[in-house]
């Protein structure tokens, strides 16, 4: 994926885990969906340890570029070969393409529209512009003509699955898939499964502020602190998590600024523009997917929207709202 430089806003520094047997090792990488990721692993010897960070690197890549819109890959067909054919014909898919896209359907629905896989026309603008502030200082943003053009082309039932044959098509030539709102949370969540699978009992992956955990009876709690959006050191608040992962979106990792104004990277759909109404927004749930999920949609939405949507999807969050106001779940981060 392009190149973008994030923010980590769960920080890893903070990390601690109670009543651990085996020794800690650490391994980070920074080739992985374009952002600085880390592998935390409780092993007994080092040579099982830099195993079994090395094959679920290998894996993280693997996903890396089959989910990646903008970079084709030798013998890989991946999201942006699905877009590049557009309206041309299906392509035939990993299953992994398959699942992805599969959830970004169901996250269609379960948000009520809010976040949506097919919004690439507009997310492709926003990007362009925010590349050409960020990277050669060309400050603008898109007329309300052009992105409406766009929203023309973001329809979620264009994007055709076949899950018998493994093929996905677009029928619309002119829509695009942006996987942006849940690849990360999918390989975060493929990540611990991995883990299990080769006997972890106890870890943690950091995939770019995707945070996820796992632990047996024995090894019980991870504390970490969630990153005030403000940027000044401090934590809005402070949790544990056994078996479960935090994710957070925010106004402050990926923006630029024009006339006196921030243009973050979430947009909403039904505006077209950059969602205003809240600073960050934080899920604590068992699956990073679903945190990816719902932190966006709760980024987008006003605060009693957002919460609606919340309790209606048993879903634990935290948010900071543009008025600096501070609401969480009852069961938030315990």
């Amino acid at each position: 994926m392009k190149k973008i430089i994030a923010l980590i806003f769960l920080s890893a520094l903070a990390l601690m885990l109670t009543g651990c047997a085996g020794n800690k090792y650490t391994y980070s990488y920074y080739d992985v969906f374009d952002t600085f990721s880390s592998i935390t692993l409780y092993c007994e010897d080092v040579k099982e340890a830099k195993s079994v960070s090395d094959e679920l690197h290998e894996e993280l890549l693997r996903l890396n570029n089959l989910f990646d819109i903008y970079n084709n890959y030798e013998g890989v067909n991946n999201i942006k070969t699905i877009n590049d054919n557009a309206g041309k014909a299906p392509v035939n898919v990993d299953e992994d393409i398959i699942s992805l896209l599969s959830e970004g359907k169901n996250a269609y629905a379960e948000t009520d529209g809010t976040v949506n896989i097919a919004l690439g026309s507009v997310l492709e603008i926003w990007h362009k512009y925010r590349e050409n502030a960020l990277e050669n200082e060309i400050y603008a943003v898109p007329s309300d003509e052009e992105l409406k053009a766009a929203s023309q082309h973001t329809d979620i039932n264009s994007i055709v699955i076949d899950d018998i044959n493994s093929t996905v098509y677009i029928t619309d030539p002119e829509v695009s898939i942006d996987v942006g709102a849940i690849a990360k949370g999918y390989a975060t969540d493929y990540a611990r499964k991995f883990l299990k699978e080769r006997g972890i009992g106890a870890g943690m992956v950091n995939l770019g502020g995707n945070l996820i955990v796992l632990n047996d009876e024995n090894k019980k709690n991870f504390k970490t602190g969630i990153t005030s959006p403000e940027g000044d050191g401090k934590y809005s608040d402070i949790i544990f998590l056994s078996n479960s992962s935090a994710v957070t979106s925010g106004s402050y990792q990926r923006y630029y600024e024009y006339n006196g104004k921030r243009y973050n990277h979430i947009i909403d759909g039904k505006t077209l523009y950059p969602a205003e109404n809240n600073k960050s927004v934080t899920i604590v749930d068992e699956s990073s997917l679903k945190g990816d999920i719902f932190s966006t949609a709760l980024f987008i939405l006003p605060y009693e929207d957002g919460k609606a949507l919340a309790e209606k999807n048993n879903v634990e969050a935290l948010w900071i709202t543009s008025a600096d106001e501070k609401y969480k779940t009852d069961n938030f981060g315990k």
